[in-house]
C-alpha cells in the first residue's frame, strides 16, 4: 500500500497564516494551493480497490478527539485525492473510487458540515446524501461509514464535541423560542439512542434580528436553494453570510489557539446552533417511534407558523408526504388540540399580532391571516379574546406586550 499516505505532514499554506475572511474563501485557496499548485495525483492507487480501506490501526489517528473541541476539514477530487487538515497538520491519501470507509463510532460529537459537492454517509442501514449547505449531527454511539464516489470536487468539515463539553457548552444556554428548545433537547436526547439529526437549508426563513441571533421575530424573503458552488457574495443567502464566518472562526481559533480562544469558540458554537435552528429545517432519523413523531410535529408546527394564511392540509402532504390525518393524530396525541383548531388559534394569534404592530384595517389583517370571511373572522375573535378586534387594537395599542391568551 506505497500510494496510502497516512502520515501527518505539516500543512505549508497554514504555516504562512494567511486569515481568510469565509469558510469558502480557505476553501478555495486550499484547493489551488493543493490540487493546482501542486500537480494533481491522477494514477489510481495500484493495491486500493473499490471498497478497500485503511486497517483500524492506521485509520482512526486523524479522526479521534483528543481535546474538547477540534475541527477536521476534508478536501475531496474526482480522481481519488483526499486531503485532510487541522491543526494537527495535513494528511494526503490516493483512493480507487468509489470507495467506502468502514464503520465506526466516534468518542465524541460529529457536526458535520458539507461545504462544496455533496458527501454520502450510511446511517442506520441506509446511505444519506449531504449536500451543499446541509450539516448531521451525529452522536457517539451511532455507528456509520463514509462513502466517496468521486463524481464531483467536494469539501466538508467536520467538528468534534466531546460529550461533558457539549453538555456544559447547553447547560450554559437557556433558548428563547420552541425551535432553539427542540435542537438543544434532541442533541441531550440523542445520547439515548441510534439516532442523527440532517439540518437543511429552510425554504422560509426567520433572519437573525438586528440585536443578535435570539431575539426578533422579523419576515424575511424566501431563501434559494442554490447551493454556494462559486463562492461569490452574490451566491450567498441571507444567512450563509453570518455562518461561513462564525464556522471559519471557528476553524481560525482551532487551528490558532490564543487567549481568550476557548471563550470566542464557545461563544460561536452557541451562535451556530441558534442560527441553524433559525434556518434551517431540522429532521431526526431514528429508529424510536416517538421521537420521529414528535419532529415532524415541531417541523409541522413550524410550517404552520411560517405559512399561516395559505396552509391546508394538502399543501402539508405534498411537503412532509404524510396523509393529512397522521397530521391531526399527531397535534391530538402530543398538545390535545385538531388540526383545524390548531391552524386556527396560530391564525388568530397572526392576526392580533398584526392589529398591534401594524395600521392594516381589521379586514386586511383578517385577509393576511387566512380569514376571507369578515364575519366569521370577527365571531371568532371576539369569541377568544372578549372583545372586538377595534377594541382589542385600541386597548393594546400602547402596551408593549404581544396578543393576550397564548
Amino acid at each position: 500500500m506505497a500510494d496510502w499516505k497516512l502520515e501527518l505532514k505539516e500543512d505549508i499554506l497554514r504555516r504562512k497564516y494567511p486569515v481568510f475572511p469565509s469558510l469558502e474563501e480557505r476553501i478555495t485557496a486550499y484547493e489551488h494551493f493543493y490540487f493546482v499548485s501542486v500537480s494533481r495525483v491522477t494514477t489510481p492507487p495500484a493495491e486500493a480497490g473499490p471498497g478497500q480501506y485503511a486497517p483500524d490501526t492506521m485509520y482512526p489517528d486523524i479522526r479521534a478527539a483528543e481535546s474538547p473541541f477540534s475541527t477536521l476539514l476534508y478536501l475531496y477530487d474526482k480522481d481519488g485525492n483526499e486531503y485532510t487538515f487541522s491543526r494537527r497538520g495535513m494528511r494526503h491519501i490516493r483512493r480507487s473510487l468509489p470507495w467506502q470507509g468502514h464503520y465506526h463510532t466516534h468518542d465524541y460529537i460529529e457536526i458535520l458540515y458539507v461545504i462544496k459537492g455533496s458527501f454520502r454517509q450510511i446511517l442506520l442501514g441506509e446511505k444519506q446524501t449531504f449536500s451543499a449547505g446541509d450539516f448531521a449531527i451525529t452522536d457517539q454511539n451511532l455507528s456509520h461509514a463514509d462513502v466517496v464516489e468521486g463524481t464531483e470536487d467536494t469539501a466538508v468539515l467536520f467538528l468534534s464535541l466531546q460529550s461533558d463539553y457539549l453538555d456544559r457548552l447547553l447547560a450554559s444556554y437557556d433558548p428563547r423560542n420552541d425551535l432553539q428548545r427542540f435542537l438543544f433537547r434532541a442533541l441531550l436526547r440523542q445520547k439515548k439512542e441510534q439516532s442523527y439529526l440532517h439540518l437543511q437549508p429552510a425554504e422560509n426563513t426567520l433572519p437573525p434580528s438586528p440585536g443578535g441571533f435570539f431575539g426578533g421575530a422579523c419576515q424575511a424573503p424566501p431563501i434559494s436553494s442554490e447551493a454556494p458552488g462559486a463562492f461569490s457574495d452574490t451566491a450567498f443567502t441571507p444567512f450563509q453570510k453570518p455562518l461561513s464566518r462564525i464556522l471559519e472562526t471557528l476553524v481560525e481559533e482551532d487551528y490558532f489557539p490564543r487567549e481568550g480562544g476557548q471563550e470566542i469558540i464557545q461563544g460561536n458554537l452557541i451562535r451556530l446552533l441558534s442560527l441553524l435552528c433559525r434556518q434551517y429545517s431540522i429532521r431526526l432519523h431514528s429508529s424510536d417511534q416517538e421521537s420521529r413523531e414528535k419532529v415532524l410535529l415541531y417541523e409541522l408546527e413550524r410550517y404552520i407558523r411560517l405559512h399561516p394564511a395559505t396552509v391546508n392540509a394538502r399543501r402539508l402532504e405534498e411537503v412532509f408526504h404524510y396523509h393529512r390525518n397522521y397530521f391531526n393524530l399527531l397535534l391530538q396525541k402530543y398538545q390535545g388540540i385538531s388540526f383545524q383548531n390548531y391552524v386556527q388559534k396560530i391564525r388568530m394569534k397572526y392576526a392580533a399580532g398584526l392589529l398591534l404592530g401594524t395600521r392594516l384595517p381589521v379586514r386586511e389583517a383578517a385577509l393576511a391571516a387566512g380569514w376571507h370571511n369578515s364575519s366569521h373572522f370577527y365571531h371568532l375573535f371576539e369569541r377568544h379574546f372578549g372583545m372586538s378586534p377595534s377594541e382589542y387594537r385600541r386597548r393594546h395599542a400602547e402596551e408593549d406586550g404581544g396578543p393576550e391568551g397564548f
